[in-house]
């Protein structure tokens, strides 16, 4: 590894370490971004759609019971103006049954909940249609509606209400799933960034290591080719490997280590002539 980062220059290698940091560090951001957007999304799935039908449901049901005490009353009661009161509030109630009805259908998905919805208008129609024929009879003065109201329009009553706790249950199940999802998404993410910063850091490290060790290496060489040559010890080696700054640096300090052998070798054997001559 080191022979090869030798061979370039130390701008380039300190570049090349510098720019993977920055990119190692833009992918771990890049990825907790994303992870938090899809967290922010199951979030708000739960906090807002499943907890809107959830509720709406919820109200659904408690607004269908509540119908159906008034017209069991309005149904047995002989007090006119009482009977009146029944009627206007089951009217109001049911008007307002109608948007939440329609939200819900808009809300609702999935292949189950949509079967759990045509079970709910299937017992609401023939209770619906039951109940009519009932007041039709009661218009009438049919002295056994009463009886009819608890043969006849209770089953179909309880029908409608056992589908609608279908649907709520149901809802109740769906919401814990994906607050069960929405949680192991957030572990999930936790242990990706904390992978990725692991990675990262150890990366870096690598790197870090490999690019200083590539460059103080060879100045180190060069600090003790220098001090031999200054202890005057013109025979110690020096490799020069790699073509970069230092590796010219080491090169530089071998050409000269050889020049000065030979101007020294040259001084040495003309002193020994001189003293031979003498």
């Amino acid at each position: 590894m080191t022979m090869k980062l030798s061979n370039l220059s130390v701008g380039l290698r300190l570049g090349a370490s510098f720019g993977a940091i920055l990119l190692i560090t833009a992918l771990i951001a890049a990825t907790g971004m994303w992870r938090i957007a899809s967290l922010q999304n199951a979030s708000e799935r739960v906090a807002t759609q499943e907890i809107e039908q959830q509720t709406l449901v919820e109200d659904w049901a408690s607004d269908i019971r509540l119908n159906w005490v008034r017209t069991e009353a309005f149904l047995k009661a002989i007090d006119r103006d009482y009977m009146d009161k029944l009627t206007a509030d089951t009217q109001a109630t049911a008007t307002g049954m109608e948007a939440k009805v329609k939200r819900i259908e808009a809300l609702v998905q999935g292949e189950q909940a949509r079967g759990l919805l045509a079970a709910i208008a299937t017992a609401r129609q023939a209770y619906n249609d039951k109940l009519a024929e009932i007041r039709e009879l009661h218009r009438g003065g049919e002295p056994n509606v009463p009886a009819m109201v608890d043969k006849d329009l209770r089953p179909l009553a309880d029908k409608y209400l056992k589908s609608l706790d279908d649907l709520r249950r149901a809802m109740g199940t769906q919401l814990a799933e994906s607050q069960a999802d929405t949680s192991a998404l957030a572990k999930a993410s936790q242990v990706l960034l904390g992978m990725g910063t692991l990675i990262a850091v150890a990366l870096g490290a690598l790197l870090a290591f490999t690019v200083t060790r590539s460059i103080v290496r060879p100045v180190q060489l060069g600090k003790e080719a220098a001090e031999n040559i200054a202890d005057g010890d013109l025979t110690h080696p020096i490799e020069a490997n790699g073509n970069d700054e230092t590796g010219q640096l080491l090169q530089a300090l071998a050409t000269m280590q050889s020049r000065l052998a030979s101007i020294v070798g040259n001084v040495r054997h003309n002193a020994e002539g001189v003293a031979t001559a003498s």
